[in-house]
């Protein structure tokens, strides 16, 4: 099933989305719910964020392919960050470049909302605690992050994780071809399989000492080619086998 969060005659809605047709979420997400009536054709409305999170927390060096590409350690656990709630942004939203900084890189990502609250979550039960999948762009200020030594500033700026275009129930995240790209060129292109931590080892790890609520976003971290550098003007893309393509323009502070 594919879910989508919009603005359309002034509101903001949750739809599921059938071809180009959306149609009414009818009951609770984050419970139970199914299709209700017809509304409008996807082209009638704005897409934003298909997450309403409390938290997000990501996960760095979490595919073999990138570790092995930067020379780094292989982590012995998941190394966690948070990107706070003024990073979300939609798809087709702009990312502003911080005037701060001069080095901005892109991430291409899968990323999971959350579902119900998840505290202690032992692995075999974490994916039943996932109400669907997502393309992220995790983007990096790289100078400030070197300087600071710390991913508060460089991971935490405003618009700096884009979310998108949608939310789907149905795909396995363990097997999925993951593509960036910058103005049309391929600069990513793997597959979640190879995941040094799956979503499931992350959520339990994640809920062992932070209690994840419906809604909340975990960013699984990117493959071979991350930290690819961009410019004002450039558009990102992330694409994700059975979720879609979220689209960003890069533009400079007002």
């Amino acid at each position: 099933m594919k879910i989508a969060r919009f603005q359309w005659q002034g509101k903001v809605r949750w739809g599921i989305l059938e071809n180009n047709t959306i149609f009414s979420l009818a009951g609770n997400l984050y419970s139970e719910f199914e299709k209700g009536k017809e509304l409008c054709q996807l082209k009638d409305v704005r897409l934003l964020a298909p997450a309403e999170p409390s938290i997000t927390v990501a996960c760095g060096m979490n595919y073999m392919d990138h570790i092995k590409e930067r020379g780094m350690p292989v982590p012995q656990e998941p190394a966690l960050f948070f990107k706070p709630v003024n990073t979300v942004i939609g798809p087709e939203d702009d990312i502003v470049y911080p005037a701060v900084a001069q080095d901005l890189r892109c991430e291409a990502e899968l990323c999971c909302i959350i579902k119900q609250e998840a505290k202690n979550v032992p692995e075999e039960k974490a994916l039943s605690y996932v109400l669907g999948y997502t393309c992220g762009n995790d983007l990096t200020l790289m100078d400030l992050l070197e300087k600071d030594g710390r991913p508060t500033r460089a991971k935490g700026f405003d618009t700096s994780g884009p979310l998108g275009p949608f939310l789907v129930t149905d795909v396995n995240p363990h097997n999925l071809t993951i593509k960036g790209r910058v103005n049309g060129e391929t600069i990513q292109d793997s597959n979640t399989n190879l995941m040094l931590f799956n979503i499931e080892k992350l959520i339990s790890h994640i809920s062992a000492f932070l209690t994840l609520r419906p809604g909340d976003v975990v960013w699984t971290g990117t493959p071979k080619g991350g930290s690819h550098p961009v410019k004002t003007g450039d558009i990102i893309e992330v694409e994700i086998e059975g979720i879609g393509v979220l689209r960003n323009k890069v533009v400079a502070p007002n």
